[in-house]
């Protein structure tokens, strides 16, 4: 439903730039040529290669806001970006025809018309119009944390920044200063051009996974830590797709936990991300037991150890001259940084300090385990069964 809405805004400011830009398109090349205003005509071509982006913006919207699928699990926001590089390109494109024009007609400088100044009328008209549009675009773009209606709403600002060029074009030539009319048409393509540069660079910096700046990853990290069990973070891992951060990050959590207490500090995590900061996406959160650096005794490689099952068969088979299999009621092991540490539940009432030390030393073989504890388990208490 969320994407719903946001599809529905983003395509309404779109469509609303759209039509006004192909108005002012229209009027701005007419009003150009009845005015013999080359800036002003520059400026329509202008107006209506935004027309034609924002046509590929609501192609381009109705793709990104699609729903993750199997082929796109993390959504399809990067078609943000790829769309934007389109853009990108378009306005490179069109500052290169404007700049080819502008050059070629102060080479023929002599023949250049003066400009009527009714043409300022249709330039006011215009950065107004497009001040506007821009207004509203930004503020929809920022509330969808959309980059593409970001690359919008500055082709309509840039639009608008042009249209003062050409005004102040206008006003010169007519003034006496006919070459103005042309510099104001090269001050618009090279704008253009900006633009446009920054558009590619940013979308780049997108699509090939850069991470997001140090004093945003400091503040997610703030966050983090201010969560009660939140040991410390090991990683923190960031990427961009369409506006939103994918986080990956690594958690220090207490290592005698359970997994299902870690799985819900993770939980916890990925909630306090999403509810503080709009701009989070998805957040994938590990859980690391937290390392003891002060031990004596360092855990063997990972990959040096028997698996679960063949550590539980061997710690058996040296107790079973002390323990039957019924008196063993729970094994967990526990992965630190000094060994591995074995808990032990067993069904008798009492243990004796001799049974203890003898199970201790049995296992005592077996380099890779750091220590025991041993408890009795007396009864079971459960909420949905009385107690005896």
């Amino acid at each position: 439903m969320k994407s719903a809405s946001a599809q529905q805004e983003a395509t309404r400011v779109t469509l609303i730039g759209m039509w006004l830009d192909l108005a002012l398109g229209i009027a701005k090349i007419f009003g150009g040529i009845f005015t013999q205003s080359f800036a002003l005509i520059t400026d329509g071509i202008h107006s209506l290669t935004d027309a034609i982006t924002d046509i590929f913006v609501l192609v381009v919207a109705r793709i990104a806001h699609t729903e993750p699928d199997d082929e796109h699990p993390y959504g399809h926001g990067r078609f943000e970006s790829l769309g934007t590089i389109g853009m990108g390109v378009v306005f490179f494109t069109t500052a290169g025809i404007l700049l080819y024009d502008s050059y070629q007609r102060l080479l023929e400088s002599a023949s250049i018309p003066i400009p009527a100044l009714s043409g300022a009328a249709i330039a006011l008209i215009s950065i107004a119009s497009k001040e506007w549009i821009y207004q509203y675009t930004i503020r929809v773009a920022r509330r969808l944390n959309s980059s593409l209606l970001k690359a919008n709403a500055w082709h309509s600002r840039t639009d608008a920044i042009s249209s003062i060029a050409v005004l102040i074009g206008i006003v010169a030539a007519y003034q006496g200063y006919i070459w103005m009319d042309t510099v104001a048409a090269i001050f618009v393509a090279l704008i253009i051009a900006k633009i446009g540069w920054e558009l590619c660079t940013d979308s780049l910096r997108e699509l090939v996974d850069t991470a997001i700046p140090l004093p945003r990853q400091r503040q997610l990290q703030d966050c983090i830590l201010a969560i009660d069990g939140i040991q410390g973070i090991t990683s923190l891992r960031s990427r961009l797709s369409g506006g939103k951060i994918i986080l990956e990050v690594r958690l220090l959590v207490d290592p005698r936990i359970t997994v299902s207490e870690g799985h819900q500090l993770g939980e916890t995590v990925s909630r306090a991300l999403t509810g503080n900061f709009s701009d989070i996406g998805d957040v994938i959160a590990h859980i690391d037991p937290e390392t003891h650096e002060e031990a004596a005794i360092t855990i063997p490689h990972q990959s040096a150890l028997p698996d679960r099952q063949q550590i539980l068969a061997n710690i058996k088979n040296q107790w079973q001259e002390f323990l039957s299999e019924d008196d063993i009621d729970n094994i967990s092991l526990h992965y630190l940084e000094n060994g591995i540490e074995v808990d032990l539940t067993i069904n008798m009432e009492e243990i004796s300090e001799q049974l203890a030390r003898q199970l201790q030393q049995a296992i005592q073989r077996f380099h890779y385990i750091a220590n025991l504890r041993i408890y009795s388990k007396l009864y079971e208490a459960r909420l949905d069964q009385p107690l005896a």
